[in-house]
């Protein structure tokens, strides 16, 4: 989306100076697609309940909005939350079907490898230090591989088939996150990597989740020299002087100074507006130069407390915790099937991407909304199924193939 601009339609256009998570009130393809879908999808059984946390929310953060300095900029946030929830919706309807998430997840998996593509050719071809991809960042591209790699780890360790391209699909995840540079993406997935074994091996050890782990062993130590590179590289061009001044915590504490003076939030979108207007960023000790007093607190969770207040950020929990908690409920009571495994790694890929953001504040930018609403949307659609007795129409399309590989057919849909 970022790399073709075509694919964003503005209906309102941002202000100019305006520095905020939302750019405006935009439609994408995306948003295109999820429409369609949701017209010509079957009804498939999803439970609508799983959604109140998110109409709770952008609820929530439309009253703020009413009361912000800017309500029309307050909105294009507000939008793209609303946008988010129409996407789970969408593909939770269509993942009730079996074999629709590990179609998407292959696109997703396809994605990461032309986003791997660019990382080579910013870092060998253009001399980056940290490389971002197709996106406009390095931590977006971070936080979005969290969401892809855990999945295919979690499949890596449970299922039978597929391991040579789950492999692959998990190596060039973590070259990609490797070339950030990111002390964050670098940081969560290694912890994420360890509580996924440790999540397999509570299920249950079996001789290949014993030889994956020792590959998993084998694959950090070649990568480890190549990971040190790059941060010397980076910290070369540009050293972090944390014990001189640090910034994230100049930045937390002008948060936590426009929060005790607005208790009920400035309103969604305006934080960077509330700093520089009131003049916080200097009142907490943030160096002031252009960069940094149009800067966004680097913790998604003070970011939501201080935009939307305390009700906005209770209500904010209640969307992250419904899905997390439906995806390791419901994943390990089905531990032993193949949809028991996914739901694991949605739930560790969100948790991993929950702990990131009390470091980031990218969580909210769309690109990032968008993957998590098609998460959390897989999520529930797989959730949704029944313990059934008889095969799957996963298995029954695999049966229906004379060759024993692997065929969709698109009838099986509207089935």
């Amino acid at each position: 989306m970022t790399s073709i601009p075509i694919f964003d339609i503005a209906l309102v256009n941002y202000p100019d100076g305006w520095t905020g998570f939302a750019r405006g009130l935009e439609i994408s393809v995306i948003d295109y697609l999820a429409v369609i879908a949701f017209l010509v999808l079957p009804w498939q059984r999803v439970s609508l309940l799983w959604f109140l946390p998110f109409v709770l929310f952008t609820i929530i953060a439309m009253v703020a909005a009413t009361e912000a300095a800017k309500p029309l900029t307050a909105f294009f946030g507000v939008w793209q939350f609303a946008k988010t929830a129409f996407i789970a919706l969408v593909v939770a309807r269509a993942c009730a079907v079996s074999e629709v998430p590990y179609l998407v997840l292959r696109g997703m998996a396809l994605a990461m490898a032309a986003q791997l593509t660019a990382s080579l050719w910013q870092r060998f071809g253009v001399g980056d230090t940290q490389a971002s991809g197709l996106f406009s960042h390095q931590n977006t591209l971070g936080m979005i591989a969290h969401f892809v790699l855990y999945p295919f780890l979690f499949m890596l360790l449970t299922q039978g088939r597929g391991t040579v391209w789950n492999g692959l699909v998990i190596l060039w995840i973590l070259c990609c996150v490797m070339l950030t540079a990111s002390r964050g993406a670098v940081g969560f997935t290694a912890i994420g990597i360890g509580l996924t074994f440790v999540i397999v091996a509570l299920a249950g050890l079996t001789n290949r989740i014993m030889a994956t782990a020792a590959l998993a062993a084998m694959t950090a130590l070649a990568l480890a020299p190549a990971t040190y590179l790059v941060f010397e590289k980076r910290f070369e061009r540009a050293a972090l002087n944390e014990d001189v001044y640090d910034e994230r915590a100049a930045f937390n504490r002008a948060a936590d100074l426009i929060r005790d003076d607005f208790p009920a939030g400035v309103g969604f979108n305006h934080y960077t507006y509330t700093l520089k207007r009131y003049n916080y960023s200097q009142l907490a000790g943030v160096h002031q130069n252009e960069g940094n007093i149009n800067n966004i607190v680097h913790d998604v969770y003070r970011l939501i407390g201080v935009e939307t207040g305390r009700a906005g950020l209770l209500s904010f929990y209640a969307l992250l915790a419904v899905p997390l908690v439906t995806a390791f409920f419901v994943g390990w009571r089905r531990r032993l099937m193949p949809d028991g495994g996914l739901l694991l790694g949605f739930g560790t890929a969100m948790l991993i991407a929950y702990l990131h953001s009390l470091f980031e504040w990218i969580f909210l930018i769309k690109e990032v909304q968008i993957v998590f609403a098609i998460v959390v949307g897989m999520t529930f659609g797989i959730a949704s199924r029944p313990y059934a007795t008889e095969p799957s129409s996963h298995q029954r399309i695999e049966s229906e193939n004379t060759n024993g590989a692997f065929t969709f057919k698109a009838g099986a849909l509207s089935k």
